[in-house]
């Protein structure tokens, strides 16, 4: 499922310094990766969620 994103001249100039430094292969690695990684900070923070949740259930934490 491709699709296409424009980008500012500004944020392409930023997205091309990025690929660089990080040796990415392309703009679509990239943003692959940071997808990835901001997913994984969301399914992260709803498991915390849920662990805060069963200890104050079980009394651990209020």
């Amino acid at each position: 499922m491709a699709k296409k994103v424009k980008l500012s001249n500004e944020s392409s100039q930023k997205a091309d310094e990025i690929i660089a430094f990080h040796g990415y292969s392309s703009l679509e690695e990239l943003i692959g990766n940071l997808i990835d990684s901001e997913y994984e900070k969301i399914k992260s923070d709803d498991d915390k969620d849920e662990q805060a949740e069963k200890l104050s259930g079980l009394g651990y934490i209020s």
